[in-house]
């Protein structure tokens, strides 16, 4: 299992099963917990409580600075380690942009200068 620290990105992601008619979902054991509405939705690890309840270390995340698509119903949970996996990584820093001619730029075959639109040869 993953070990978390404080800063981590983190995915929910609640134990999975089917219902009564087979279709797969969160696990009818765990579908009135407050917890399943936040599955799917990514988040940052604040803070650690390596002795919570029964000794099982629960993790605090907080989903306010992330875009969700899970409609969640408040902004932090303390979730069980076997509740979360690693998020995405996140988006760095794309490279500097190449400088790019302008409309009235054209480059020149080898051997030529660069000439404008406006200028006959």
């Amino acid at each position: 299992m993953a070990r978390f620290a404080v800063g981590d990105l983190v995915r929910v992601q609640l134990p999975k099963g089917a219902n009564k008619r087979g279709v797969v979902g969160i696990s009818v054991l765990y579908t009135t917990s407050p917890e399943a509405r936040f599955d799917g939705a990514t988040g940052d690890v604040r803070e650690v409580n390596p002795r919570g309840p029964y000794g099982v270390p629960l993790y605090l995340v907080n989903f306010r600075a992330h875009d969700n698509r899970v409609a969640i119903p408040w902004q932090s949970q303390w979730f069980r380690e076997e509740w979360l996996v690693p998020g995405p990584r996140r988006a760095e820093a794309p490279p500097p942009a190449q400088p790019i001619a302008t409309a009235g730029e054209l480059a020149a075959p080898e051997g030529q200068g660069r000439t404008t639109t406006g200028e006959s040869s």
